[in-house]
């Protein structure tokens, strides 16, 4: 599975969202998910504002692996890897995005 490559980080500027945003709690919950799965990701606004170009999350994670950390498709299958890192960060997210509310 190839999808188009994923802009430099350094060259992407974006604004912050506001504290508190959905994104916030998306972002919580995939590092936390990176962390638990012995990744050594971690996301910001700015690479998930230049990741949702990608329609859903498995392509998106799957598009960021592919162009940081290519080395990891040698030895994971690029959905296997996307579902695993899905399923944590879904644990995660019920538990940020209602510590939100």
């Amino acid at each position: 599975m190839t999808y188009a490559s994923v802009e430099s980080f350094a060259s992407t500027r974006t604004g912050r969202t506001a504290a508190g945003s959905s994104d916030d709690a998306h972002l919580s919950a995939y590092n936390a998910a990176f962390s638990d799965l012995g990744l050594r990701f971690r996301w910001d606004h700015a690479m998930l504002e230049v990741l949702k170009e990608f329609n859903g999350e498995a392509a998106r994670i799957t598009a960021y692996i592919e162009r940081f950390h290519a080395h990891l498709h040698r030895a994971y299958d690029a959905d296997f890897l996307a579902q695993l890192i899905l399923q944590r960060k879904a644990h995660y997210y019920s538990e940020f995005a209602s510590a939100g509310d």
